[in-house]
């Protein structure tokens, strides 16, 4: 997924403004792509140039006018272009499992409070999703008018929830099974002896 495909599906719902995209972003596909405003503001422009977006700029009493992006019709046709082809196949990269598989080399307390730490970030996130994030699915599919959304935007919650979940349960199962493997004499590293 690129930024410029994730913007034009967010405004093919509704004109935005930068700040409301990156509001957006918060409010619903965050847990799958991120973005900062400033990303957003440069993204923004290279698809106005493409012809992708037009803006106007409204005026505001006593306040910053803002200016307004709504897609075009090739914006619409190049949202409908990505959505077709296949999926970019994912990059396999997880700094943390690095970690764990040259774990051995690390302190047995230094690597249980990272993994610990990832565990508590997958757990809050975990508890994002089911708390915070669904009843505002529900709450922004009465603004868009298609209840048809709310079923593709919980399906992508739920596969948020399920990858945080396993890996709340991975951590709990690697911190068990690290806790069970005897330190070596002297270094606090693990033991090549298991």
């Amino acid at each position: 997924m690129s930024l410029p495909h994730a913007l034009l599906g967010l405004i093919n719902y509704s004109p935005a403004t930068g700040y409301d995209l990156n509001a957006a972003f918060k409010k619903s596909i965050y847990f799958f792509w991120s973005a900062t405003l400033p990303q957003i503001y440069r993204t923004l422009s290279k698809m106005e140039e493409n012809g992708w977006l037009s803006s106007n700029v409204e005026h505001q009493d006593g306040r910053p006018s803002r200016k307004v992006y709504s897609i075009s019709e090739a914006g619409k046709k190049e949202f409908q272009r990505w959505l077709a082809e296949p999926p970019e196949k994912p990059s396999p990269r997880s700094p943390m499992l690095a970690k764990v598989f040259f774990g051995r080399h690390l302190s047995r307390d230094r690597l249980i409070g990272q993994i610990t730490g990832w565990r508590e970030y997958h757990a809050r996130l975990l508890r994002k999703y089911e708390d915070e994030i669904l009843p505002m699915i529900e709450k922004h599919s009465h603004r868009i008018g298609n209840p048809d959304d709310v079923r593709f935007w919980t399906l992508t919650l739920d596969y948020g929830r399920r990858q945080a979940r396993m890996t709340v349960d991975w951590c709990d199962e690697t911190l068990r099974a690290i806790e069970g493997v005897p330190k070596a004499e002297g270094d606090g590293s693990f033991s090549s002896r298991s």
